[in-house]
């Protein structure tokens, strides 16, 4: 597990701070940070759910500009490190075509695609991948 995910990087090509607003901003909305740092980051979490304070600021001003695998609890790690570590979101969030500047119709535009990615995350996982069963018939006795 690395000690950051990733760090804001403002300006030319390698922007991005809307990128991982948006991420960030999912995973707060979604009650995947770590307990003890929500509740420390109370009121600026209470704000960003409430959509008073958007993900790329959420980022700056409360994680400092870094997303670390400390501010998520257990559930939110697996996923940021199953989905974000690996490149997935960037693809979601690629396919996306807002370009205005609204940061919430942004979020909107892109959180199903981590939403479907999360539930799909969760799913319980087979055991048993292409095993079946075949059910047989015996015949009756008749008396």
């Amino acid at each position: 597990m690395n000690e950051i995910y990733e760090s804001i990087r403002l300006g030319g090509d390698e922007r991005n701070v809307e990128r991982l607003g948006v991420f960030v901003a999912w995973l707060v909305s979604n009650h995947l940070l770590d307990p003890v740092f929500e509740k420390t980051a109370g009121s600026a979490v209470a704000r960003l759910r409430l959509q008073d304070l958007t993900g790329p600021e959420f980022l700056a001003t409360v994680l400092h500009g870094e997303l670390k695998p400390t501010h998520l609890n257990e559930v939110g790690r697996g996923f940021a490190e199953d989905y974000f570590v690996s490149g997935r979101f960037n693809a979601d969030y690629c396919r996306s075509e807002y370009t205005g500047e609204n940061e919430w119709l942004r979020y909107n535009e892109v959180s199903p695609s981590v939403t479907a990615a999360f539930r799909q995350y969760c799913a319980p996982k087979p055991r048993w991948k292409g095993l079946g069963a075949k059910i047989l018939r015996f015949p009756s006795r008749k008396q």
